[in-house]
């Protein structure tokens, strides 16, 4: 059909030619298939409805390293299992966000992971001993990680706070309500 049209409007192309195009076009959209499965695998989350706050910080970690080949270290003080599933969800992606940073920008570099418990919040601290960053020159590269995790924090009415500067250890810490209202889950 391709190649009768081309002839109609006076331009043939040699059906040799017109293949190896079809084909390097196939094989590029296989490709790109093949990369956005990657990418929404990563995305998938694990079932967190039934873990308490340790397992899921656990979970995070143990994911991290086995991807990485990294370690983590992680402490916890008390546990929390009557959580909102909001609260667990950006729990597990704020620590698959900040481990990931740490692996990225300060190579992996003394990961630590502290997770503590008030009455009602849920304290979390991620940190790395890279080389830390300028948090003005980094505001304006257009990442996404950093402000999606001060989104998610942010949304369920907790805080969020970068700790960061160049030749200094980075720390992510953030408080979060242990129960969301509204969540569906009281």
């Amino acid at each position: 059909m391709v190649n009768r049209y081309l002839e109609e409007q006076g331009a043939l192309v040699p059906a040799a030619a017109l293949s190896a195009d079809l084909g390097a076009i196939r094989l590029a959209l296989e490709s790109a298939l093949a990369e956005l499965r990657s990418i929404s695998a990563g995305l998938q989350l694990p079932q967190l409805s039934d873990l308490s706050t340790r397992e899921i910080a656990a979970r995070a970690v143990r994911d991290f390293e086995s991807k990485t080949g990294r370690t983590v270290d992680i402490t916890a003080t008390g546990d929390a299992a009557n959580v909102s599933l909001p609260v667990k969800i950006t729990l597990y992606r704020l620590l698959q966000e900040s481990l990931a940073n740490g692996y990225r920008h300060a190579d992996a570099i003394d990961l630590r992971v502290a997770l503590a418990h008030s009455d009602s919040n849920l304290h979390i601290e991620v940190s790395d001993g890279g080389g830390g960053f300028d948090v003005k020159a980094k505001a304006l590269d257009g990442g996404l990680g950093l402000t999606g995790m001060r989104e998610r924090v942010e949304a369920l009415g907790g805080t969020f706070e970068l700790d960061a500067a160049l030749g200094k250890r980075t720390h992510i810490r953030a408080k979060i309500p242990l129960r969301v209202p509204g969540a569906g889950d009281e």
